[in-house]
């Protein structure tokens, strides 16, 4: 059977939807290039996110606060997303990912543009967006598009699935951890903190993990007890509920350790081309 072009990941809030675009893109041709999005910051109204490129790792706020509404920042797609996927589809990148990409709009042609010729192209294409966003673009889409809902079935059934449609390359991976006596901070704490800046609760946070509240709390405390800061703020309870948010100096270790891991896994990449791209099985192989 062949291999889709168009993959659409869809889903509620904190349903894995970028976790699954990054596993899927790590079992489809390289090099990736695209934009991914996380949280950076937390207002009274929400969370607010930015977008990362993936060619060089430069970060830009792509949301807004305006009363008690988070709104997207159109502008961020229209100025910086749309002339970065007109550059990766010309250069001819293996796989393109945008990690939750707006939908198209009549204002903002631009953008509406370079989404319909990352469609078309003919290239691997990794897309998450919400509900009403995939809806939008896979309307724009002029072949097939594979949904993958996060709302309909698990994570675990979805890779089961491509697993057996996609087999996973030769690849180099790489986990950055950081450690003084003993590691004090790697990929399981940053996916911590990065869902209470979004939830804006640990119990949620935690839930989210499928981690116990009580394993949570002990992480935290541990990481508090490593790097001697607070992580999180306490808010008291009321009309609105309580809740926790990330302390000034936590979002700065995310931040920091986002480009570390960004300029590492760019690193084994680029040496893994070097010393596997012409090895036996190394290459990914086109169908």
């Amino acid at each position: 059977m062949a291999r889709p072009t168009v993959y659409l990941i869809t889903g509620a809030p904190c349903t894995g939807k970028s976790t699954l675009a990054a596993w899927l893109c790590r079992r489809l041709p390289r090099p990736v290039a695209g934009l991914r999005t996380f949280c950076t910051g937390r207002s009274p109204a929400g969370a607010l996110f930015s977008l990362q490129n993936l060619a060089d790792g430069t970060v830009h706020p792509c949301t807004r606060t305006e009363g008690d509404r988070v709104l997207p920042l159109y502008t961020v797609w229209e100025e910086t997303a749309a002339p970065l996927v007109r550059a990766a589809l010309q250069a001819g990148t293996g796989t393109l990912l945008l990690d939750e990409a707006l939908p198209p709009h009549p204002a903002y042609p631009a953008w509406k543009d370079a989404l319909a010729a990352a469609l078309g192209s003919g290239l691997p294409l990794v897309v998450t967006a919400s509900r009403a966003g995939a809806q939008a673009i896979a309307a724009l889409a002029p072949g097939e598009v594979r949904l993958l809902d996060l709302d309909a079935r698990s994570p675990e059934d979805l890779r089961a699935d491509l697993a057996a449609e996609s087999p996973a390359p030769l690849h180099a991976g790489v986990s950055v951890r950081l450690f003084r006596e003993e590691k004090c901070f790697g990929a399981g704490p940053m996916e911590l903190l990065e869902l209470v800046g979004r939830t804006g609760s640990l119990h949620r946070a935690a839930g989210v993990m499928g981690m116990a509240y009580s394993k949570a709390w002990k992480m935290l405390r541990e990481l508090e007890r490593q790097w001697g800061f607070p992580m999180l703020e306490r808010r008291p309870g009321g009309t609105g509920g309580g809740g926790s948010l990330l302390t000034p100096p936590a979002w700065e270790l995310l931040r920091r350790y986002r480009a570390l891991r960004w300029e590492t896994e760019r690193a084994a990449e680029q040496s893994f081309g070097r010393w596997f791209g012409d090895f036996p099985g190394g290459t990914f192989l086109q169908e």
